[in-house]
């Protein structure tokens, strides 16, 4: 089975979790600080960093003063529903298969309020009419 040009690694995914839960973007500092004693390294998190970026999953979003030198700040360039969105069209499912996946995903998740993703999806059904 090939892997999605999405696709991240273990570590990348845990990364982007730390971007997603942030507030604001951040800076390879800020990410150390915050890794949580992770067995990350400085050069690994760059490593990290470039592939993230080649992949379009972050961008630099500005840069910040550290003492004389400046470093770049980072967020995620996709939210994790366009991540697992993009993960799930890479494995090649046809129009007819969304809905599908989404029933799917619904039940895997044991979605506690049905009212709501219903209303959800029929909002979302309705813009997709509009458009």
């Amino acid at each position: 089975m090939s892997k999605s040009k999405y696709h991240l690694t273990n570590r990348e995914e845990e990364l982007m979790e730390m971007l997603w839960q942030s507030n604001k973007p951040l800076t390879s500092v800020e990410m150390l600080e915050r890794s949580d004693g992770s067995s990350w390294k400085d050069n690994y998190l760059h490593i990290m960093l470039r592939s993230l970026l080649k992949k379009g999953s972050i961008q630099v979003c500005g840069t910040v003063q550290y003492g004389t030198q400046y470093a770049r700040q980072f967020e995620p360039a996709l939210t994790k529903e366009e991540y697992a969105a993009k993960l799930i069209a890479g494995k090649g499912l046809v129009d007819g298969s969304i809905a599908k996946v989404t029933a799917a995903l619904a039940r895997e998740t044991k979605v506690k309020d049905t009212d709501k993703l219903i209303k959800d999806l029929e909002e979302f059904i309705d813009t997709l009419k509009e458009n």
